[in-house]
C-alpha cells in the first residue's frame, strides 16, 4: 500500500493537470442502464459497426495489440464489429475536429494530451461514466481524469497511454569527453556542452520541427520558473510568456544553439532525426519519451553505450513533460452502450496493460508501481521524475496557439529571425488575442 500511495502522489504530479477539481462518482443507475441497453442490443442480434479512431498504424507490435483486442471482442459479440481508423499524430487533432464538425465523428476516439479540453467544452464527448462501470473508473489514478472533467466534475473519457520525457545519454561519449556525471543544473549543462564540443560532438539534440516543438521547449520554460498562461481574477486565461522567467528560458535555449551545444539544424529535425543523431554517435544526449527505451533495447549495436538519467533543474527548479493521452465515446455516436462495452473489454481483459508495455509507456492504474515492467532499471529515472511532471496548459485554445504561433515562434527565434525578447512579446500578444476572441 505504501508503494501504491507513493505512485499516486508521484503520478498525480506527473500528469501535470489542473488542480482543484473534485471527482463526482457516477450514479449507479446510469451504469446499470447502460449495461441493460447494451445487453438488449446484443440480444436483438442487430448488426452494429463501431468505429474506433486510433492514433497509430505505424508500430506493428503496438497495432497488433489493438487488432487482437478488436478480433477477440468481435468474436465474443457476433453482432458488433469494431473497425479501427488509423490516423497519425500530425493530423490527429484536425482530423477529429473536422469529423466532429461534419457530423461524422467516430464512436470511440483516442485524443492526445489536453486535446480533450476543447471537446469537453464544446459538447463533443459523452459522459464516460454513463457507459462504463465504476469498477473500471476505480482502477485508475484519480489525477488521470482531471483534464477530462467539466466544471461539475463529470468525467468524459478514460486515461489511455502516456509517459514522462526524460534524459537518455551516450555513456561512451560521456567517457570520451571526460564528463563524469549527467548534468543536474543549467550551469552544468553548459559545462558539459563545452567538453562535448571539444571532442567534436553535440551535447544535446531535441526536436524543433513540426508539431513536436513545444514538447521539448516547454520543460525549459518550466525549469526557469515560467509558464505559458494562467487564469486572471475573473477565471480567464491570460499569457504569462512576457516575463523574466520566460525570457530566461528563451535566452538559455538560444544559448545552447549559439554555443554549439545543440545543433542549429534542430528546426529541421523531427524526433526520428534526433534518434538517428543519437544512435549514430553524433549526439550525446536527447530528451525523449520513455517508449524509446524499448527502441534502444531492441538495437544490439547500442548495447552498453547508453543509459537513462533524471533531467536537470533550472533556476526555477525541476520540471519535465508528462501527460496521458485519452480515449472517449463521442456524443455523436449512435452506439454509446456498445462503445462502453468495448472499452470495458479492452481495459479489463488485459489489452490496456499489454498496449502500454508494448508501447513502453505508463499505464495509469493504481497497481502500476508493483508491476514487473516498472522494475526495469532504465525506467527508474523516468518514474522518479514523475513527481516533477507537468502538462500542456488546459485551455481549449492551446492547440490552436501552439500550431499557429508557439511552435513557429520558437523556430523563428532559433533561426535568429526574432530575438528572445521579441519572441516573448509576440507569444504574449498572440495568446491574448486568440483567447480574447474565444
Amino acid at each position: 500500500m505504501k508503494k501504491i500511495t507513493a505512485l499516486l502522489s508521484a503520478l498525480a504530479l506527473c500528469l501535470g493537470m489542473l488542480a482543484g477539481c473534485s471527482e463526482t462518482a457516477p450514479p449507479e443507475e446510469s451504469a446499470a442502464g447502460s449495461a441493460s441497453a447494451g445487453a438488449a442490443s446484443e440480444a436483438s442480434g442487430e448488426p452494429i459497426t463501431l468505429t474506433f479512431q486510433y492514433i497509430g498504424g505505424t508500430v506493428p507490435a503496438q497495432d497488433a495489440v489493438i487488432n487482437d483486442a478488436i478480433a477477440a471482442f468481435n468474436e465474443a459479440h457476433p453482432n458488433i464489429t469494431v473497425e479501427p481508423i488509423y490516423i497519425d499524430w500530425g493530423n490527429g487533432h484536425s482530423q477529429f475536429m473536422n469529423a466532429v464538425m461534419a457530423g461524422t465523428a467516430p464512436d470511440i476516439a483516442m485524443l492526445g494530451g489536453t486535446w480533450c479540453v476543447e471537446f469537453v467544452e464544446n459538447g463533443s464527448l459523452a459522459p464516460i461514466t454513463d457507459y462504463v462501470s465504476q469498477e473500471l473508473i476505480d482502477t485508475f489514478i484519480p489525477a488521470g481524469f482531471d483534464v477530462m472533467k467539466d466544471a461539475d466534475g463529470t468525467i468524459y473519457g478514460l486515461p489511455w497511454d502516456g509517459c514522462t520525457w526524460d534524459v537518455i545519454y551516450r555513456t561512451d561519449l560521456f567517457e570520451q569527453a571526460g564528463i563524469t556525471q549527467v548534468p543536474t543544473t543549467w550551469d552544468e549543462l553548459l559545462e558539459a556542452g563545452e567538453k562535448m564540443k571539444a571532442i567534436g560532438k553535440t551535447l544535446l539534440t531535441v526536436s524543433c520541427a513540426g508539431y513536436e516543438v513545444d514538447d521539448y521547449y516547454l520543460p525549459f520554460l518550466w525549469q526557469a520558473g515560467g509558464t505559458v498562461c494562467e487564469r486572471d481574477e475573473n477565471g480567464n486565461w491570460v499569457s504569462a510568456m512576457n516575463t523574466e522567467e520566460s525570457l530566461a528560458a528563451a535566452e538559455f535555449y538560444c544559448e545552447l544553439v549559439q554555443n554549439g551545444y545543440m545543433p542549429a539544424e534542430i528546426t529541421g529535425m523531427d524526433f526520428e532525426a534526433v534518434l538517428n543523431s543519437f544512435t549514430s554517435g553524433e549526439t550525446a544526449m536527447m530528451v525523449a519519451g520513455m517508449w524509446n527505451i524499448a527502441t534502444l533495447q531492441g538495437m544490439p549495436e547500442m548495447d552498453g553505450k547508453w543509459a537513462t538519467a533524471q533531467c536537470w533543474a533550472g533556476p526555477g527548479g525541476n520540471a519535465v513533460l508528462s501527460y496521458p493521452n485519452t480515449v472517449h465515446i463521442t456524443e455523436q455516436s449512435a452506439h454509446k452502450e456498445e462503445a462502453g462495452q468495448f472499452l470495458e473489454f479492452f481495459y479489463k481483459e488485459g489489452y490496456y496493460e499489454d498496449y502500454c508495455v508494448t508501447s513502453g509507456v505508463f499505464p495509469f492504474t493504481n497497481d502500476f508501481i508493483d508491476s514487473e515492467y516498472a522494475q526495469d532499471p532504465m525506467l527508474k529515472p523516468f518514474i522518479a521524475d514523475a513527481q516533477y511532471g507537468l502538462n500542456r496548459p488546459a485551455t481549449s485554445k492551446y492547440e490552436e496557439f501552439r500550431q499557429l504561433y508557439f511552435c513557429p515562434g520558437v523556430q523563428s527565434m532559433v533561426a535568429g529571425e526574432i530575438t528572445p525578447q521579441e519572441f516573448c512579446e509576440q507569444m504574449e500578444q498572440r495568446f491574448n488575442e486568440l483567447h480574447a476572441a474565444a
